[in-house]
């Protein structure tokens, strides 16, 4: 496979990434896309997968984006996108102000987000190295997975991920 290139370098491999996670999890979201800024929290009653392109660099040193010397821009082999992938579910709510959620429903969110975080750090991390070997990417590295929220009724997961595809 050719190294991937061209304007839609990025989408390209946020699509990718986002396709391996939804085949790869058990309770697929109703909604699943490709989205532009930082992830919006709009819905979370059926589910989301998104992934986002976070930041993009030049470097001389993968995944270095610090300059070793002054006009790195000019001769950075380099460019590394920060990807963010986001798999969100409704948390437990209490159903008024008084009742907080049973410790059954709790563990049962709990279940959900931790398979959802099984899944999808094997999903991306399964697909980068594949795309690595067959060089269609550079190199890449793993951030941490992290809990995300319950913020607005919504709980999940977020993984970061640094791929880099040479200058063109």
């Amino acid at each position: 496979m050719p190294m991937i290139s061209g304007p839609l370098k990025w989408y390209t491999v946020a699509e990718t990434l986002r396709a391996a996670v939804h085949a790869e999890l058990t309770t697929k979201p109703a909604r699943s896309s490709v989205v532009p800024g930082a992830i919006a929290w709009d819905e979370c009653d059926c589910g989301l997968l998104a992934v986002s392109v976070a930041r993009v660099f030049l470097t001389e040193t993968f995944p270095d984006e610090l300059a070793r010397r002054v006009g790195n821009g000019c001769d950075a082999p380099w460019e590394v996108a920060e990807l963010v992938i986001q798999v969100v579910r409704c948390a437990p709510n209490p159903d008024d102000p008084m009742t907080a959620p049973t410790t059954a429903e709790l563990d049962a969110s709990a279940q959900k987000v931790l398979r959802d975080a099984y899944e999808m750090l094997d999903a991306v991390s399964v697909k980068l190295c594949q795309m690595n070997a067959v060089r269609e990417i550079s190199d890449f590295m793993l951030r941490p997975l992290t809990a995300q929220g319950p913020s607005g009724g919504c709980v999940g997961n977020e993984l970061r991920a640094y791929v880099s595809l040479p200058r063109n």
